[in-house]
């Protein structure tokens, strides 16, 4: 009995010790984070300002602009024609600037053909148109006879023309008209065995030989006026509807020209001289064509036959209008602009024309500021710093 009570308080102490153990644990804990509480280290805190973005900018100094557009063609002569045998036979002369490249002057001689049965046939002819008109005079003496004769015996009109030979007469006077026709083909036969120059020209092509036999209609050379040149220059027909007019529709823009020869660049100014009226179908272009205008201060000056051009055509210009950098649009035809405070601001715009350079727009006034540099999230507000560019 004695022996199971000691043994009863003996773990009732060991209860009591843990308990106190336990406690005296949890104590020295809590005074530990007491005493790091109140010992901590405060951390300072850091204000950093945040990086102000730097942008540049260009500065709106005009609000009207005149539409220049671009385009391009080639240099064409306003006159070519292939020079043509009117008669046949064998060609006796070439001249000598009938060649490939050469140049020929209005009136000059190219090519000589035989004419020696031409001249004979227009003998023949004249030797007919002379026995018709000798017929001719003999049977008008004949109607003078008549005409007396019938007077001595007869009274009033006769019912038979053949009695006054009329009907011989007719005859004969048609004989001689187609005698002296005869003798007219014969000698412009004989005059078409020379072919000369129609104008002054460059040669684009030869198509004969000294010797050679050539026929009605066989092309000889093929010629193109080398002074009077011509350019066709197709628009868009967005670009089309800026052309400069007058109040009857009448177009009056400005055109030059421009053209590299070696390793210069050469400017001819060109005059309109007639717009298409017809809409080409397969590109929907509409097209102009200029004439080219010599430039005596230059080294050429004319362009050569063929040359590719590009050519500057004056616009309308357009009032309460604005020329903006390309690269200044954001997607949704917005841009910024810098206002007060040097914070940015959203402008909406109605654009008018797109080139690669630039942007025609409206809605916006002088002097604003134009925001050409990239911002990764720009919002409303938002300070920066300017940097000017070139004004537009």
């Amino acid at each position: 009995m004695n022996e199971r009570l000691e043994k009863e308080r003996k773990e009732e102490a060991k209860a009591v010790i843990s308990i106190c153990i336990v406690l005296g644990i949890l104590l020295i804990t809590a005074l530990g984070i007491g005493l790091l509480v109140l010992n901590k280290r405060k951390a300072k805190e850091v204000k950093k300002d945040r990086p102000v973005p730097a942008v540049d900018v260009v500065t709106l100094e005009k609000a009207s602009h005149q539409v220049q557009l671009s385009t391009q063609g080639i240099v064409e002569s306003m006159q070519e024609t292939r020079l043509a045998a009117e008669v046949s036979g064998r060609v006796l002369e070439i001249s000598e600037t009938l060649k490939r490249g050469g140049i020929v002057k209005k009136g000059e001689r190219l090519v000589q053909i035989e004419a020696a049965d031409y001249r004979s046939a227009l003998a023949s002819a004249e030797v007919r148109y002379a026995e018709a008109n000798l017929q001719l005079e003999q049977e008008k003496a004949r109607v003078e006879q008549a005409k007396l004769d019938w007077k001595k015996i007869g009274s009033g009109a006769p019912l038979n023309p053949l009695v006054l030979r009329e009907p011989y007469l007719q005859a004969a006077q048609a004989n001689a008209a187609a005698a002296l026709e005869a003798v007219a083909k014969a000698r412009r036969d004989v005059e078409r065995t020379e072919i000369f120059a129609p104008f002054d020209a460059g040669i684009r092509a030869v198509h004969v030989e000294l010797g050679s036999f050539v026929a009605p209609g066989a092309v000889v050379a093929e010629l193109y006026a080398n002074t009077q040149l011509e350019v066709r220059l197709p628009l868009s027909l967005e670009d089309f509807g800026f052309l400069q007019r007058t109040d009857n529709g009448k177009v009056i823009s400005n055109i030059s020209l421009h053209g590299r020869i070696g390793a210069k660049e050469y400017t001819w100014q060109a005059e309109l001289s007639r717009t298409d009226p017809e809409i080409s179908r397969s590109t929907l272009s509409a097209h102009i064509t200029a004439r080219v205008l010599p430039n005596a201060e230059s080294d050429f000056s004319i362009p050569p036959v063929g040359l590719f051009v590009r050519a500057d055509v004056s616009g309308k210009t357009l009032e309460d209008i604005s020329e903006i950098p390309r690269r200044a649009l954001l997607e949704d035809k917005k841009i910024i602009v810098v206002g007060e405070g040097e914070k940015i601001e959203f402008r909406d715009l109605e654009i008018l024309r797109m080139t690669k350079q630039s942007a025609v727009v409206r809605g916006l006034e002088v002097g604003e500021r134009i925001v050409l540099t990239r911002l990764s999230s720009p919002i409303a507000g938002m300070p920066v710093k300017t940097q000017a560019k070139e004004a537009k």
